[in-house]
């Protein structure tokens, strides 16, 4: 612990020989900062100081990412220590860190080299983002490690070295590599959305159609902020999801089948959600059926957009499943439910509207009430 307080404690001193301004204002003196950078680079190379510490310089020198510091990084990326290497290699990756473009080739390229430190070189050569790299990224979207393939992949689609000639290409083969990240898969996911080009929508229905589907459940009780987190986590990894709601942006009405099943899948509410979600931004009568299910979803979420999906598609036949939402727990879905009979309904609800405003509490309920009476006939 002693190395990481020295460590930070240098560097905030050096950040504090900033002008005024902060660091916006720029670099400090090369007289302020040359003395701080000697002595972190002495200790960087100084193989009987404990790792930990040389780490922390490490990433000291991430954060500093200028070519005040590149020589001593380059210099570690020969160490004999491999997380030293990998290490130097990820700060490295600073945007136009070009001088650093020779020796993280010679990473990827070096027979035996770990798989941290190739991934961490592959990853940085995209992050400075100079072309003439482009073939060795291209070449890794091949690699048969997939920390080093997802680099290549992530730098060639989301990065500053994507083309728009072979970005659909290659975001295709990111969102369809299961191996990979599941967060960066649904970035590329995510990013299809945007993208009406040939393959992409028949990527997309695969995705849907056969991703292990993700158990996703309702936390029990009331929902602690780590139980939540959690659930944030398995969300963005949620693929199928995310293809079920790309599906519905690109308007890609082949897929109603699939979405119409997807939309009441058992294990994960996250897929209905987007699923229920991509139907009633279509807004087709096929959907009927599915809505009035939902309405005994266990998402509330899932209940009110099912609730909307029936307004839009205007079926009176509905009213009394609709009716059923009055009490629901979920005020959200109460006040929904009104305002789905506002537009549904005829003089027959108003009673149980009216019942409904002399116990509601709920001021987004009370509202949805005053207006859905306004307009309902007498």
């Amino acid at each position: 612990m002693v190395g990481r307080w020295w460590v930070w404690g240098m560097l905030a001193a050096v950040l504090l020989s900033f002008p005024s301004g902060g660091p916006a204002a720029g670099p400090p003196p090369l007289s302020n900062v040359e003395p701080a950078v000697e002595e972190f680079g002495k200790r960087l190379a100084d193989q009987s100081r404990p790792l930990a510490e040389r780490l922390e310089i490490i990433q000291a020198f991430g954060l500093w990412a200028t070519g005040q510091v590149r020589a001593p990084l380059l210099a570690a990326l020969k160490d004999p220590a491999p997380e030293l290497r990998a290490a130097a290699a990820r700060a490295l990756g600073w945007p136009g860190n070009r001088e650093a473009v020779a020796a993280l080739r010679e990473r990827v390229d070096m027979p035996g080299e770990t798989l941290a430190v190739r991934a961490a070189a592959v990853h940085s050569l995209g992050s400075i983002g100079d072309p003439s790299v482009r073939d060795v990224l291209v070449a890794a979207t091949r690699d048969p490690e997939p920390r080093v393939r997802a680099a290549a992949l992530s730098s060639l689609t989301l990065g500053s070295l994507a083309d728009p000639t072979d970005r659909t290409s290659y975001l295709i083969r990111l969102a369809e590599d299961r191996v990979l990240d599941g967060q960066l898969r649904c970035d590329a996911i995510r990013a299809l959305a945007g993208v009406k080009e040939d393959g992409v929508v028949d990527a997309l229905i695969r995705i849907l159609e056969h991703e292990p589907r993700t158990i996703l459940a309702l936390p029990g009780g009331p929902s602690a902020q780590q139980q939540v987190m959690m659930l944030r986590h398995a969300q963005a990894r949620d693929a199928a999801a995310w293809a079920a709601a790309a599906l519905g942006e690109l308007d890609a009405r082949g897929a109603l089948p699939l979405l119409l099943r997807t939309a009441e899948d058992p294990k994960d509410f996250f897929l209905r959600l987007m699923s229920i979600r991509s139907l009633v931004a279509w807004d087709v009568v096929e959907a009927l059926p599915v809505f009035v299910r939902r309405l005994e979803d266990p998402l509330p979420d899932n209940r009110v957009l099912a609730l909307v999906g029936l307004a839009k598609l205007g079926d009176r036949t509905v009213i009394g499943p609709v009716l059923t939402r009055l009490p629901d727990q979920s005020s959200a879905v109460r006040a929904q439910a009104v305002a789905a009979l506002a537009v549904l309904g005829d003089a027959t609800v108003r009673q149980p509207l009216e019942a409904l405003q002399q116990t509601e509490s709920d001021s987004n309920v009370l509202n949805a009430l005053e207006d859905a009476l306004s307009r309902l006939p007498r």
